[in-house]
């Protein structure tokens, strides 16, 4: 084979691990356990949250903003764009794009629209977030 052809192969493969990492994430936010939620990140992942000002970048961190984002009561996040971009060394896929948040408020549902920018690595053989960032959306779109 020549090597565009190889890479081409490898390279649809990493994507459609980082893809169905991506979409695991969005199901296990929605299902709401956070030992599940922190153990899809790399030990060193870098979170910049959607609803906090606080970088995190040790898992405490992370687990502090997540124990916050959750008891905004049942969540669930729907993928609605996704850009991707790979690797030319095929070390890390990124998949960036909209997704938007229900959260449930005495008041009803909420929705929380935003973009984010995900980083996925094949760490000991499972892809993990290496960096995730997201922010809410600043204009209707």
């Amino acid at each position: 084979m020549e090597p565009n052809t190889d890479f081409a192969s490898l390279e649809a493969k990493c994507l459609a691990s980082a893809r169905r990492a991506l979409f695991r994430w969005a199901e296990v936010i929605s299902v709401g356990v956070i030992d599940d939620l922190l153990a899809l990140y790399a030990p060193d992942a870098i979170l910049v949250p959607t609803l906090s000002n606080v970088i995190g970048e040790r898992e405490e961190e992370r687990r502090q903003y997540f124990e916050n984002f959750l008891a905004n009561g049942k969540i669930r996040c729907e993928i609605t764009l996704r850009k991707k971009r790979v690797s030319r060394k095929l070390g890390t896929m990124v998949i960036g794009g909209l997704y938007t948040f229900y959260l449930q408020r005495e008041s009803g549902e909420e929705a929380v629209p935003a973009r984010f920018l995900f980083t996925f690595e094949e760490i000991d053989g499972r892809w993990l977030i290496t960096g995730h960032h997201s922010s809410r959306l600043s204009e209707a779109v």
